[in-house]
């Protein structure tokens, strides 16, 4: 919490501040938002029935074969989600141009908020648990091994595997920031881009590579060390690969890796506290899930570097 002293600046610097923030999310790229109307609800799963092959050939005067499909259903439930910060009057009061205790308040929440909704999609679908196909690799064949590992070969498995199962074509490539810096440098991958660009490695060099419609790069970061201990900087995708076929529009019938039902969007608060003197902003009723819906659409390439 912000002390007094914390916010008494010169003036010559009163147009500089530093703060670390995320540059990009890409949890609601990856899930898409799926807005409900209520916290908790169901969705229908169709079986594979239609893609039998059946005999279809009919007799004069007999009746067509008949054919059915099978129906099931799985559930959602949204938790809500929310922070706040509490700003005493004197801060309010004393913080000079550089500053806004209510403004910095709102934003160190609301990225709180964010960081933990990226952190909690990258846990659910970095896990072999979470995503059933999927391959971990170790020793040589991980992709910092520039002389035997495979990149190229280990993403085409993982297209086809994908296709053989939902026979959609992959669109998707996640790659957390480490991964793709490794990339950057392989030789299998420099190979083959070293012509285009003055050989430096874009994600729309790396989507052609590979097939796929985008590739995203999970950026962003956080520090895991608890509350008064040493920093600890870490990135929240780890260094892991993923490969999906995320449908381009939210409809029924659709194949899709996940999405992100959601029974609310953000809202922000304030009131007093009149026995402390201060303010708190509250961002809350962000209620939302990530929910896997097709595991046959994703493929997890676990431990792609060491």
């Amino acid at each position: 919490m912000l002390v007094q002293q914390d916010v008494v600046v010169d003036p010559a610097l009163s147009n500089v501040s530093i703060k670390y923030m995320n540059d990009t999310f890409i949890a609601d790229k990856i899930f898409p938002v799926v807005k409900v109307s209520k916290q908790t609800g169901k969705y229908y799963i169709y079986d594979k029935a239609n893609l039998r092959i059946n005999d279809t050939a009919r007799a004069a005067s007999s009746a067509a074969n008949e054919v059915d499909f099978g129906l099931s259903m799985d559930s959602f439930s949204c938790d809500d989600h929310a922070q706040k910060e509490f700003v005493a009057d004197e801060i309010q009061a004393q913080a000079e141009a550089a500053l806004n205790p209510l403004i910095d308040a709102t934003e160190n929440v609301t990225e709180a908020l964010l960081l933990d909704r990226e952190n909690k999609l990258a846990t659910l679908i970095s896990s072999t648990a979470n995503v059933s196909q999927n391959v971990t690799l170790a020793g040589t064949a991980q992709w910092n091994d520039f002389v035997n590992s495979d990149p190229i070969g280990d993403i085409r498995t993982a297209r086809a595997t994908i296709h053989q199962n939902t026979f959609r074509k992959p669109n998707t490539l996640i790659l957390s920031q480490q991964v793709f810096d490794m990339l950057s440098d392989h030789t299998a991958i420099i190979d083959r881009v070293k012509y285009s660009q003055l050989g430096v490695l874009t994600t729309d060099l790396l989507s052609r590579l590979f097939q796929v419609e985008k590739v995203l790069v999970g950026e962003a970061g956080m520090n895991s060390a608890k509350e008064g201990q040493a920093e600890t900087m870490a990135y929240v995708w780890g260094k892991n690969a993923i490969v999906a076929y995320i449908s381009p529009r939210v409809t029924v019938k659709q194949v899709t890796f996940g999405y992100t039902f959601t029974y609310s969007t953000r809202v922000v608060k304030r009131w007093r506290d009149e026995d402390r003197e201060g303010t708190y902003v509250r961002v809350g009723k962000d209620n939302y899930t990530h929910k896997i819906v097709s595991q046959s659409a994703a493929y997890l390439i676990k431990n792609a570097i060491a």
